[in-house]
């Protein structure tokens, strides 16, 4: 966002409604916008996020997990328990 731009104050949303639509808490929404991951403006002692931002953040970040395709190796054996240590008194 170019900041000759103004932006209409509608397109920002408190970190508590960011934290939401991110499934984040408060507080890495609040490190994601000192790291500059994503835009915001603080006014007073609150931070207001860009919502576009972080739209675009959401949509950039890697789901968790397996990538689609991904093939499992081999499994491991487990060994069999030794039966002679489990008959002996």
């Amino acid at each position: 966002m170019p900041e000759d731009t103004p932006t209409p104050i509608t397109d920002y949303i408190s970190t508590k409604e960011a934290s939401e639509r991110a499934h984040l808490t408060q507080d890495h929404i609040i490190r994601l916008l000192h790291r500059g991951a994503i835009q915001g403006i603080r006014k007073a002692r609150e931070w207001l996020v860009y919502a576009p931002s972080l739209a675009a953040y959401i949509a950039s970040k890697p789901k968790r997990g397996l990538k689609p395709g991904t093939k499992l190796g081999p499994r491991r054996k487990t060994k069999p328990a030794e039966a002679s240590n489990a008959q002996t008194l």
